[in-house]
């Protein structure tokens, strides 16, 4: 499999409309990173993807800012997408903290959420 089709991003690997940000969101549990907040639903069985969104508030920054920090998390999501439990929506919300912090803080923090994730969410 070439590099480009295994780090792709498709669209049925995402979170797409409002109403699925909110009902995770609302009833999703919370995992929390340095400069990130996950919160994460289990999806009906028989469904194996995990799909994944991202949120960045106008609170970190402007737009070029929020930018970047979802530029960041998506290449995390995208390349890193197999270590996180199957059959899960995920939300990674950035913090005000991820406006000016360096890629290893990035990847720590995700790598912190993708072990806690493993922890609550083991596979069946």
């Amino acid at each position: 499999m070439s590099s480009a089709r295994r780090y792709a991003f498709p669209k049925s690997a995402r979170l797409r409309m409002r109403r699925e940000f909110l009902v995770v969101q609302d009833t999703g549990v919370k995992v929390s990173a340095d400069c990130v907040l996950a919160l994460a639903k289990r999806r009906a069985a028989g469904l194996d993807e995990t799909r994944i969104g991202f949120t960045v508030s106008s609170k970190v920054g402007n737009a070029v800012v929020r930018n970047r920090v979802r530029r960041r998390l998506r290449q995390l999501a995208r390349t890193r997408r197999h270590q996180l439990p199957k059959g899960l929506d995920l939300v990674f919300i950035a913090r005000n903290s991820a406006a000016t912090a360096a890629w290893a803080t990035f990847e720590r923090a995700f790598e912190r959420v993708t072990v806690e994730l493993a922890r609550r969410f083991p596979s069946t």
